[in-house]
């Protein structure tokens, strides 16, 4: 340091650059006695001074805004920092996400949802409905997703810096959600208060974590199975993998079930928004929507494919008839109106 010497003879020196005299500041703060490993809070061993940075920094220890009652040392750069992560995350979730939203787009116009099924359909009668280009294509570039997120996630010091801004990524997958709720006639808010803004996140995040998702199904016990839960996404199996390939599945993994998440809703919403469904159309968007609960299920990501695929494929396979009554019981059930029921 610039002011260590030999023995007891110290250096002093005529003048100090600002530049060491932060580096000065920032060692007295950050560097205290007895320098060791401790947890951070996350359950990583790091050096205290790295843990003592980072609560000067602003982040709490265990993520605990209550334990840290001090302003940040350099809120200015606290600030920016969080900016570039923000922005970091919006610019890599569009890039993944721009093949999915660009096939999904026209989709609520297409003719082939007004098809009621005529003679014209014999070939389709012998050899069953496949899946519509779009969302074949929506299909492989999730599969495909797997090869492009390994090369970033190779690097462990890199994934350890994208860990600290990765805690709130599932922000980005939230505006597809939001204009599906609004397509579907819906609302966060009571029949006698408006919900404040933050249980209306709450709300919107369980609905894309399908928690709670049975008492709106027609049907109580319909794609039980599909409902997801939460879970830390670890095997048994998995505890004896190295640390490394498990930090580099958890990165893609995270990528993977953020991107999932917005496509899901996106499907949703563009469904909502289909005019008119015939017999034959129906028929159609069932399978499309059954492929791409195939594809997830295939992916393996915790939580997926979400119960509401499953759910809307059965409903427009229903008959009109079986349908209303279904309708008609669970308004009995429940004793709600029209605008309370989630159709």
């Amino acid at each position: 340091s610039v002011l260590e010497g030999d023995g007891d003879n110290a250096l002093i020196p005529e003048e100090l650059a600002p530049v060491q005299i932060r580096a000065l500041l920032a060692k007295a703060a950050c560097d205290p006695p007895g320098n060791t490993h401790v947890d951070d809070g996350t359950g990583i061993k790091c050096p205290t001074t790295v843990v003592e940075l980072q609560r000067l920094a602003g982040r709490p220890p265990n993520n605990n805004k209550s334990n840290n009652d001090s302003p940040p040392l350099f809120p200015k750069a606290l600030d920016a920092t969080s900016r570039l992560a923000k922005s970091c995350l919006s610019f890599v979730f569009e890039v993944c996400s721009a093949i999915p939203e660009r096939q999904l787009h026209g989709i609520s116009a297409l003719p082939v949802w007004k098809n009621e099924g005529t003679s014209m359909d014999d070939d389709e009668t012998s050899y069953g409905i496949l899946p519509q280009s779009f969302i074949t294509h929506v299909g492989e570039h999730m599969l495909a997703l797997v090869q492009a997120l390994e090369p970033f996630a190779s690097d462990v010091e890199a994934l350890g810096l994208a860990e600290e801004v990765m805690e709130n990524v599932l922000e980005v997958a939230v505006q597809p959600w939001k204009e599906f709720v609004a397509a579907a006639g819906c609302s966060f808010a009571t029949m006698s208060t408006k919900a404040t803004a933050g249980e209306e996140k709450m709300q919107l995040e369980m609905l894309m974590r399908g928690k709670d998702l049975g008492k709106y199904f027609l049907d109580e016990d319909a794609h039980e199975d599909d409902v997801m839960e939460e879970d830390d996404g670890m095997g048994e199996h998995e505890e004896e993998e190295e640390e490394d390939a498990k930090a580099s599945a958890a990165f893609c993994n995270q990528w993977l079930d953020v991107v999932g998440l917005a496509v899901t809703g996106r499907l949703l919403e563009r469904t909502m928004r289909i005019p008119r469904l015939g017999r034959k159309g129906a028929e159609h968007l069932a399978t499309d929507l059954n492929y791409i609960r195939n594809v997830f299920t295939a992916l393996g990501v915790a939580g997926h494919p979400h119960a509401l695929l499953g759910y809307v494929a059965q409903l427009v396979t229903l008959e009109d008839g079986v349908l209303r009554e279904k309708i008609q019981r669970r308004r009995r059930m429940e004793g709600v109106t029209e605008e309370g029921v989630m159709e």
